[in-house]
């Protein structure tokens, strides 16, 4: 919820990932890294990941 969100009030996906990536410090490294699994989801169910062209 609170992803989509950050998406729809303007946040880039790079902005989120740093957030996360932030909070790792405050959270522990594998809270952050189930929340990068969780965005990494939110931003493919939105169309928001790289396509890979090879």
């Amino acid at each position: 919820m609170h992803i989509n969100t950050s998406l729809n009030v303007g946040l880039t996906p790079e902005e989120i990932v740093e957030t996360v990536l932030h909070s790792a410090v405050y959270c522990g490294m594998p809270k952050a890294l189930n929340a990068t699994f969780v965005a990494k989801k939110v931003f493919a169910e939105r169309g928001l990941l790289p396509v890979d062209d090879q």
